[in-house]
Formats: structure tokens, sequence, C-alpha cells
């Protein structure tokens, strides 16, 4: 750690010090206090709200789109691996809970170890 120099003032000077400090912040005080504060009226915020909730639900619809179409893709290969090829279906279903089980407490180990 740096050492700070510490400089002992006598009252006097920092009876100065502190009355100075005080004036300047009360001129920036008053310098903040001229500029003109503007509130939206209510609309504005009505206006923002329902575009923020547009926004939302279109994300939302998009989201929940892809997941769809993700699923079906998957829910379709597993049915046509458990008609045309059921060793593989098998397989599948033996490896993904050991994939995950792995990756996992891989995952928790890793968490661990950085804590």
């Amino acid at each position: 750690m740096k050492k700070q120099k510490v400089v002992i003032l006598d009252n006097e000077q920092q009876n100065k010090h502190d009355l100075d400090a005080i004036h300047k912040m009360q001129e920036g005080w008053s310098k903040v206090d001229q500029f003109p504060v503007y509130t939206p009226d209510l609309q504005w915020f009505e206006n923002m709200v329902r575009t923020e909730k547009e926004n939302s639900r279109k994300k939302l619809r998009k989201e929940l789109s892809i997941f769809l179409i993700i699923a079906l893709f998957i829910l379709s290969g597993i049915i046509v691996s458990f008609y045309q090829m059921p060793v593989v279906f098998i397989f599948i279903q033996i490896i993904t809970p050991v994939f995950i089980a792995y990756y996992t407490i891989s995952r928790f180990r890793k968490k661990v170890k950085n804590q």
C-alpha cells in the first residue's frame, strides 16, 4: 500500500480550508439549481411502456419459435432413430444422462475450485 503524506494544519488554516470548501460546494449547487428541469408528461411514459411491452412480446415469440423448431428437429431425430435403428436410440438414451451428469459435476468442481 502506498504511504500517504499527512499535512497537519493549525485551526485557522483548517477553518479557512473548510469554509472555502463549503463556499465552492454552495456555488456548485446554485449552478445545478439554475438548470431547467423537464419532466415528461404521462403520455410519454405510457408510450414508452407500450413500446417496451411490444418489444418483449416480439422477443418472446422469436425465442419460442426457435425453441419449438429445435425441439421438433430433436424429437423427429429421436423418433426416426427409434424406428430405424433401435440400438442407436438405446445408446443415445444411455449416453445423454451420463454426459449431463459428467458436465454438471465438472462445472461444480470448477466453481468450487475457483472459490
